[in-house]
């Protein structure tokens, strides 16, 4: 086994603990949102049951059946105001969003969401900081699970990143070896830039007379049509590399005759 062949299977290893972390992670956003549900949906038991009501981690929706439409509209919706400082709470406050619009004749509809807006203003007036309260009790719970997924994450994430680099080094340096070699051949034509103003269409490319750094050499390259052979000197020779890199999926052999 080489070793790319190491690297691509640890990969595949912290690439599945990646996603592991992330069902975790998101396990534990799914119970935060119903317990933050449950503690915040006795506060609307006033509204009437045609109000849908529905609470997630941030945000509390209120919707009700409309004659016009064939769903539930928007009433208004709360949004938990989230903490930035350091202080340990998930959330400092409520904000009240909602439309204005004017009524005329028998808008019955309007006029009971602009009912239940004010009752929902008043609930907000008392009620609002024990809200807040409610929230960060039920969100609190949830903090210390939070912190240890993060972290496995943030680890396992590191490991990944990693790894990816070494491939990613392994693979240029095969690359580089083709280009000395036989060079490398497209499965059709890609535009190469070998010079600030200069990226011919070629199929195959490969470099030699390298400079005494090694960081300079002559292009050697066959054009996507017509066949023809060309050459162009002086190309830097870490810039093909990383093209050509870019381009690993198209390469069909490393094989280009001089």
């Amino acid at each position: 086994m080489t070793r790319l062949n190491l690297l691509e299977d640890q990969k595949v290893i912290l690439t599945a603990k990646k996603q592991e972390l992330e069902n975790k992670r998101g396990d534990i956003y799914v119970r935060e949102q119903n317990a933050i549900r449950d503690a915040l949906t006795p506060f609307f038991s006033e509204f009437h049951e045609d109000v849908e009501v529905e609470v997630t981690r941030g945000s509390i929706y209120f919707k009700m059946a409309h004659p016009d439409v064939t769903y539930k509209k928007e009433l208004f919706t709360l949004y938990l105001r989230d903490n930035w400082s350091e202080d340990g709470r998930a959330f400092k406050g409520i904000d009240l969003s909602y439309y204005t619009t004017q009524t005329s004749g028998d808008n019955s509809w309007e006029l009971r969401r602009l009912r239940m807006l004010g009752i929902l203003a008043e609930s907000l007036v008392y009620h609002q900081q024990e809200m807040v309260d409610k929230a960060n009790a039920a969100a609190a719970f949830f903090k210390e699970e939070y912190k240890e997924v993060y972290a496995q994450m943030s680890e396992v994430g590191k490991e990944l990143s990693g790894v990816q680099q070494l491939i990613a080094f392994v693979e240029k340096e095969k690359i580089e070896l083709d280009l000395k070699n036989d060079g490398v051949q497209f499965e059709k034509g890609r535009n190469i830039q070998l010079k600030f103003n200069y990226s011919p269409n070629v199929k195959a490319i490969k470099l030699v007379d390298f400079s005494k750094s090694g960081k300079k050499a002559t292009a050697v390259f066959t054009f996507a049509h017509g066949d023809s052979t060309s050459s162009e000197e002086n190309v830097s020779v870490s810039s093909i590399i990383d093209q050509v890199y870019g381009l690993r999926e198209n390469i069909v052999q490393h094989t280009l005759a001089e």
